[in-house]
């Protein structure tokens, strides 16, 4: 996975698959024209005609299907390839001297490394266009486009994984109350202290992703590491000026341990239970009846696990979620940016940016915009609205950490993880063989 030295701290490698899985991501699909209506389909605000612009992209399945549908409202034709290999053929073809139109991956390492090469076309060359996406787009994320001051993407999907879901029936019974961004990671012991104390566990806790078993745990320490030590440490572990040696990524780990291994702190019990429960499976404890535990930390899709599971229950009541204390948020995002600037590209991003496209998906499920104009609505229940703010409001969002690293390092950051949850008694080893993978 390509890396761009201390740029990096800004980007993500490509989704690793359980995580494309996790958030609904794309299977290998081969090119799928899109065309849009030109009579009798409903109103556009494109111009018929515009042209074909072709598309590289990770969608595929129902991902594709709401993409489709979204892009059946612009006057053009999409010639849509979706792949999980995204990284690697992106690379390929733009080497090679033959890029898509537009690529929308969910990461900016290479992004920026084509910014800098003079690969990418600012927005600005699309008339009207870097207005609207600043006029309309959260200052964080006008940031991760920019590179060396210039506008080069937009982001047009994002997930958080600063999300504690929680039963709030539970919590009404035991008069507890959920956590702010305001709180602070003490205060999240305290309230673990005080569920354990009803007799119910705190936490549900699952590990278990094929080759990404370890990646729920990955995702506590970097949300522990970003809101504790802030967003230099962060970044310094992803370009590796920090080593994970280093004494705030042990104090990250050893807080997700008082979680994950604190005495009467899991519905699993045991370390070997939390490394053999799947992550999916560790969502729905908490919503069971009665609930076999108060919270889990997974990202923003696991109100879809949740929703699959307890058809019958109501976002917002019978679920819901807090946000990590501290209120900085990682997750991940798809960025849009362009090889050309055609007359038909141009009309695409500008389609594509707009709250009109923008909530056509929304309000199909599995989609939260990052364009402000979009009625929060449009979105399908409580949680799906309350995910959108939250995203909307962060003053700081870094992509996830693992993603970020990549590779042997961010296998080796996985496996790293159930290691400690064995024999904690080993972090400073685990911790050495993690950051000895950086150099592979």
């Amino acid at each position: 996975m390509p890396r761009t030295p201390h740029l990096a701290a800004l980007g993500i490698a490509m989704l690793s698959l359980v995580l494309l899985a996790a958030c609904g991501g794309s299977s290998e699909s081969p090119s799928t024209p899109v065309a849009s209506p030109t009579a009798g389909g409903g109103a556009s605000s494109r111009t018929p005609g515009a042209g074909t612009v072709s598309v590289l992209g990770l969608w595929g399945d129902a991902e594709l299907a709401s993409f489709n549908a979204m892009m059946r409202q612009w006057g053009g034709t999409v010639d849509f390839t979706g792949t999980r290999s995204l990284t690697s053929i992106l690379t390929t073809r733009v080497e090679g001297g033959n890029p898509p139109d537009v690529a929308i991956p969910a990461e900016i390492g290479l992004f920026r490394r084509f910014a800098h090469e003079g690969k990418v076309r600012p927005l600005s060359s699309c008339p009207g266009l870097e207005e609207k996406i600043r006029a309309n787009y959260p200052q964080a994320f006008l940031d991760l486009g920019t590179v060396d001051g210039t506008l080069y993407g937009f982001f047009m999907k994002a997930d958080t994984k600063a999300t504690i879901f929680y039963n709030p029936r539970f919590f009404q019974q035991h008069n507890l109350q959920p956590l702010t961004a305001e709180s602070t990671f003490d205060d999240l012991i305290v309230l673990s202290d005080a569920i354990k104390a009803t007799g119910t566990a705190p936490w549900s806790i699952g590990q278990e992703a094929g080759d990404g078993s370890g990646f729920p745990g990955s995702d506590t320490i970097q949300q522990i590491l970003l809101n504790q030590e802030g967003v230099a440490a962060y970044d310094g572990v992803v370009d590796g000026s920090v080593p994970f040696t280093d004494p705030k990524m042990e104090d990250a780990w050893e807080k997700f341990g008082r979680i994950a291994l604190g005495d009467g702190y899991t519905s699993q019990g045991s370390a070997s239970a939390i490394n053999a429960l799947n992550f999916e499976d560790s969502s729905r404890l908490p919503f069971e009846d009665p609930p076999q535990a108060a919270m889990v930390h997974l990202g923003g899709f696991a109100s879809g696990f949740i929703r699959d599971a307890f058809p019958q229950a109501k976002a917002g009541t019978d679920f819901d979620f807090m946000p990590w204390p501290g209120g900085q948020v990682t997750g991940s995002a798809n960025i849009v940016y362009a090889f050309n600037t055609s007359p038909a590209v141009c009309s695409f991003l500008d389609y594509l940016a707009s709250a009109d496209a923008q909530g056509i998906w929304v309000k199909r499920g599995g989609f939260t915009s990052l364009n402000t104009q979009v009625s929060l609505d449009a979105y399908p229940d409580a949680v799906a609205k309350k995910v959108a703010q939250q995203l909307l409001d962060a003053k700081t969002f870094r992509f996830d950490l693992d993603d970020a690293i990549g590779g042997a390092l961010q296998q080796a950051e996985f496996g790293g993880v159930t290691q400690y949850l064995a024999d904690p008694s080993q972090l400073d080893a685990i911790l050495a063989a993690i950051e000895a993978a950086r150099s592979h």
